[in-house]
């Protein structure tokens, strides 16, 4: 019964009643009956407490969940029963007749500016919330019209290289990866996702136990989540083909840090064959190199007998406004062009 009292109270205070309904009315009243309880207790303790001042809290919460009608019911209510119950009934004779008339106007002058002040804050809470769920509305649809964009240009793709089934499915998995992180930043509204989210979406195809994954949990920005998802999708393709992820007993080590304004992050295979650098530069190796060259960032690629050591650092951008899902994508589509490559990657 008691949950059942705070939850209503948490929907009331959150959402508001409807102004100048039956509930409206009630929870007016409501609040002066508290205020004036709240009044007889105090005046247990100090007979001298001020007489209008609970009936200021109990305007404020009227009309800021009920609306200004309220609110204006709640202070006349509130002004009129402490002047019944509790201000002397022969304070006109008396010499204190001046600070009673004082109070009385300063009770009227504050219930005018509360009432005012709390239907101001519900106006512009109501536009507030009706602009977020229309821009939340907005943002479903583009998300479902990425995904059919998407998936549209998989149809293209495969139906132009059916003869090439190896380039078709490279560029169906780059694709998949723009997606997958499509999906992750449409649950955070187009801010940020963490860098362990962007990781695990990519590894889980191959089964999590396979990689050890150690660092803080950095939240990166729209732009850097979508780079950095198409960097992990070319090693991760690059280990399952000729790396760690070829072999059965194979696994790779992945742990990061923050250096100041940089990340610094290390990708370690073991258990794979020995790799054999690579003298032809093709599209995963430009991809990789122009997603980090635009952070300000470097990579450096050791074939180590044990299997391919790779670290990367680049610059971490500022929380900036947030980017809609079309223009990422289209950022992302456009990092290779013109871009250098390092060994390694097809």
């Amino acid at each position: 019964m008691f949950k059942r009292a705070i939850d209503w109270w948490r929907s009331v205070w959150g959402f508001g009643l409807r102004p100048c309904s039956l509930s409206a009315w009630v929870f007016a009243l409501a609040c002066v009956v508290l205020a004036t309880l709240l009044r007889k207790t105090l005046g247990l303790v100090s007979p001298d407490s001020a007489v209008f001042a609970p009936y200021y809290s109990a305007t404020l919460v009227a009309a800021l969940v009920a609306g200004g009608a309220a609110g204006t019911v709640a202070a006349i209510a509130g002004g009129v029963v402490a002047v019944w119950l509790f201000v002397p009934p022969d304070w006109l004779a008396a010499p204190f007749v001046k600070e009673q008339v004082v109070s009385v106007l300063m009770f009227a002058i504050s219930s005018v500016v509360i009432v005012w002040a709390a239907e101001s804050y519900r106006g512009l809470l109501f536009r507030l919330r009706a602009e977020e769920a229309t821009r939340r509305l907005l943002n479903h649809e583009l998300d479902h019209r990425i995904k059919n964009m998407l998936a549209s240009v998989q149809a293209i793709v495969n139906e132009t290289l059916r003869g090439q089934p190896e380039s078709r499915d490279r560029i169906d998995a780059r694709i998949a990866a723009l997606g997958a992180t499509n999906d992750l930043l449409m649950r955070s509204e187009w801010a940020s996702a963490t860098l362990r989210e962007i990781l695990a979406r990519e590894f889980t195809p191959y089964g999590l136990a396979r990689f050890a994954l150690a660092g803080e949990d950095i939240d990166c920005p729209a732009r850097l989540a979508t780079s950095l998802a198409l960097v992990v999708h070319e090693l991760t393709t690059n280990a399952a083909k000729y790396g760690a992820l070829s072999t059965a007993d194979g696994a790779i080590d992945v742990t990061w840090r923050r250096d100041g304004e940089r990340l610094a992050l290390e990708w370690i295979e073991r258990g794979g064959p020995p790799p054999r650098p690579r003298v032809r530069r093709g599209f995963g190796t430009k991809l990789l190199q122009a997603c980090v060259r635009q952070f300000d960032g470097k990579v450096d690629m050791d074939y180590a007998p044990t299997g391919l050591r790779l670290r990367l650092s680049l610059r971490l951008p500022h929380n900036g406004p947030r980017l809609g899902p079309a223009k990422t994508l289209a950022q992302s589509a456009r990092k290779v062009a013109g871009s250098s490559a390092v060994h390694g990657l097809s």
